[in-house]
């Protein structure tokens, strides 16, 4: 399957501002891919240099230690992916937080 092959559809889109060490939560979606596959609890977060990221849903195994349930292995897949869930955001939200 090729990249420009996945749909990807943002389902739910929760805002929850939070300011962390490293980075700005701002908020969790849960996205479609291909009316097939749904993914709950991505969280998009905006770096302190400006640069926005998602978070893939994940569980603490050990004491500060996570790993992620859900893990994209095609890099093109997941850019996808943040690209529609911070576009859904700008859209619905307006720009990113300071």
């Amino acid at each position: 399957m090729q990249t420009e092959d996945v749909h990807v559809r943002v389902e739910r889109f929760i805002p929850f501002p939070l300011k962390m060490k490293n980075a700005t939560l701002l908020g969790y979606a849960d996205i479609v891919l291909n009316n097939f596959l749904l993914i709950r609890g991505i969280k998009l977060l905006k770096k302190p240099n400006g640069g926005i990221f998602i978070g893939l849903p994940s569980i603490q195994v050990k004491e500060g230690e996570f790993i992620e349930i859900v893990e994209i292995l095609d890099r093109k897949i997941k850019e996808k992916i943040r690209k529609t869930v911070s576009d859904y955001f700008k859209e619905h939200y307006g720009d990113f937080i300071a």
